[in-house]
């Protein structure tokens, strides 16, 4: 869905009001003009007006507020209109001044935002500035950005995150404390045994996962040791988890595979995992911070597919970036590779490199009584050959890193990062002031 915004504008009731009401429709338009559903309240010029604006708020129910300071405003009147959403999204928009002929002309919005700026602070409200006028792209663009961030706060307050087993081989930071996550990130964990997976694949019959076997037989590279049996248990666990997912309106999940799945059960959910994260987030061994990062990524890109890697190298100017099997199979370059895993786990594996461009890694972790986010950008390269002893290629990527490659590495949050395609740090340092989560770029 759009980010939806309401406007509220502001003035000062000494200033000709044909030219107020002149640069409140410009701002207007231009907002319209952006990708977000908009909602215009009355001005504000007098206290009181406050009470009529402040139930046109609650009517619209926004993902962000922008207060538009179109002349000099007095304090009390934004303070008293806002005041109760201060704990809402908050965007402060100054316009700047105008020229008439030769003339620059200025209806005083600078120095109330050298007012209001300061006062908000003091407030501890937590809120963007941004200044310029309505004509100007720059201040477009950090409008549409400010409602994306709202708008995925929100979603993040409403998301219904799985959890099926628990975090894998004593990784202690994929651990997490569910009270602080519903409290300061807003999503909700639901907990359940990897048996409602198993349970639910056991239970079908072949033909019922027949089509996803032809479809993988036709759009896939199987290896030649990748067997019809094979194929069949892997699309009933996929099954099996897209009927969970759709069960319990699931928006994101993660499987603790090892060693329940991977070598109890022998198949490790790598391809049914790959599958999924095509339509929502979905990673592997329980690692719940890892899925929060893929949930938030998603939500800044407008509901793009994420995916995730292990850092497993460091390279002259960025690291080694792959997973023991799983990748979105929309994200790989090509068709996808489909092999048997050889060692340490069993079930089917992609060995695929990503596909090049522009990437965004994201790290959540616990900071004492709050959270942190670890944040860099790069450039995705071809996976090199490279592989864990006895096993296939990896599916990944060679990442060149923007930063430099020590100030990521002294960082180094898990081994496990969120990524996405294109270049949302600025998206994420905004959300992270948003939630009071500690942003860490490097």
């Amino acid at each position: 869905m759009k980010p939806s915004i309401t406007l509220v504008p502001f003035a000062y009731p000494d200033y000709p009001q044909d030219v107020v009401q002149r640069f409140i429709e410009s701002s207007s338009k231009m907002i319209g003009s952006l990708d977000v559903t908009l909602t215009v309240t009355a001005p504000v010029v007098v206290a009181d007006d406050a009470e009529e604006v402040r139930r046109q708020i609650r009517d619209a129910d926004s993902d962000l507020i922008v207060a538009l300071l179109v002349t000099w405003v007095e304090a009390p009147n934004l303070v008293a209109t806002l005041r109760d959403f201060f704990g809402r999204p908050l965007l402060l928009w100054s316009h700047t001044t105008y020229r008439e002929g030769d003339e620059i002309i200025t209806l005083g919005p600078i120095p109330a935002a050298g007012v209001i700026r300061e006062t908000l602070e003091e407030m501890e409200v937590r809120f963007k500035f941004i200044y310029g006028p309505p004509d100007s792209a720059a201040v477009g663009e950090q409008i549409v950005s400010s409602a994306r961030v709202a708008s995925a706060v929100r979603a993040l307050s409403r998301a219904r995150v799985g959890l099926f087993g628990y975090a894998s081989m004593g990784m202690y930071t994929g651990t997490f404390d569910q009270v602080k996550v519903r409290r300061l990130l807003g999503p909700e964990i639901f907990h359940f045994g990897q048996y409602f997976i198993i349970k639910a694949a056991d239970k079908m019959k072949d033909e019922q996962v027949g089509h996803l076997v032809e479809r993988a037989k036709s759009d896939w590279h199987l290896g030649p040791e990748v067997s019809d049996t094979n194929l069949i248990r892997t699309m009933k666990v996929y099954a099996a988890l897209d009927h969970l997912r759709q069960e319990h309106k699931l928006d994101a999940l993660t499987v603790k595979c090892q060693y329940e799945m991977s070598r109890l059960y022998k198949l490790a959910p790598c391809i049914p995992l790959s599958m999924l994260a095509d339509q929502i987030p979905a990673s592997c061994e329980g690692d719940v911070p890892l899925i929060l990062s893929q949930l938030i990524l998603h939500y800044l890109s407008d509901g793009q597919v994420t995916g995730y890697g292990d850092v497993h190298d460091v390279t002259e100017d960025g690291i080694i970036f792959a997973a023991c099997g799983f990748a979105p199979l929309s994200l790989l370059d090509g068709k996808p590779e489909v092999h048997a895993h050889t060692a340490l786990y069993e079930g089917l594996m992609t060995t695929s490199s990503f596909r090049q461009g522009p990437i965004t890694l994201a790290r959540l972790a616990s900071d004492r009584e709050g959270f942190k986010m670890h944040i860099a950008t790069g450039q995705a390269r071809p996976m090199p050959k490279y592989h864990e002893i006895g096993c296939p290629q990896y599916a990944g990527m060679r990442v060149i890193l923007d930063g430099e490659v020590n100030a990521f590495m002294q960082h180094l949050a898990s081994q496990h990062y969120a990524i996405v395609y294109g270049d949302l740090k600025e998206e994420i340092v905004e959300l992270c002031q948003q939630l009071s989560i500690r942003p860490v770029v490097s």
